[in-house]
């Protein structure tokens, strides 16, 4: 009784969707039902992810799910820190860029629009802290950081050194220069884009 309660709940429903993702990945299997989740033994295993995705904000749960599923790794053990920093690493190698970019741009705008502010103060409402969280969830991209002045300047005057040293790992510039050199059109957009945000 108390699962048929749970699995009616908003969480429990985002359970079942993120279970169906799961299978149909695994297996390829379109036709599950509601019974056979509640009666599953990773029932509240999916329950315990809904919680893990919104307190982490995982970027993109379809690519979570997949690179689970490519690396068999069972539901149990994605909530583990270094199978989360495998998806780290993984979504920075296969997000595209005009979706980071866009990414970006909604998370500088949700912040500024909360201070009140316009986009191109965002790094003075930003702290070092707050910086670090976002590279963690992936929601601040390079691809606009890199190209950016004030993201230097920030980088630059407001950060300690211990600081400094946290961000240079969560961005790893070495991986991304290469990267920009060889795909020059998404790095005309990127540049495009801080020019719009006067973020250059």
């Amino acid at each position: 009784m108390l699962r048929d309660k749970d699995f009616k709940s908003l969480e429990g429903q985002a359970a079942f969707l993120f279970y169906k993702s799961w299978l149909v990945e695994k297996h390829k299997s379109r036709v599950i039902g509601a019974d056979a989740f509640k009666s599953s033994k990773y029932y509240n295993q999916f329950r315990k992810f809904v919680d893990f995705v919104r307190t982490v904000e995982i970027v993109d749960t379809t690519l979570f799910i997949k690179l689970m599923v490519k690396e068999r790794i069972e539901p149990p053990y994605w909530r583990e820190p270094d199978v989360y920093g495998k998806y780290l690493n993984y979504i920075t190698r296969k997000l595209s860029a005009d979706k980071w970019i866009e990414l970006t741009v909604n998370t500088l705008f949700d912040i500024t629009d909360a201070g009140e502010a316009h986009i191109s103060e965002a790094f003075q409402l930003l702290t070092p802290c707050d910086v670090i969280r976002l590279l963690e969830q992936r929601k601040l991209s390079p691809w606009v950081l890199l190209n950016s002045r004030k993201f230097a300047n920030f980088f630059r005057t407001r950060t300690t050194g211990e600081e400094k040293i946290i961000m240079e790992k969560l961005i790893n510039p070495d991986y991304w220069k290469p990267r920009f050199i060889n795909n020059p059109e998404d790095l005309k957009l990127a540049k495009k884009t801080v020019i719009a945000l006067e973020l250059d």
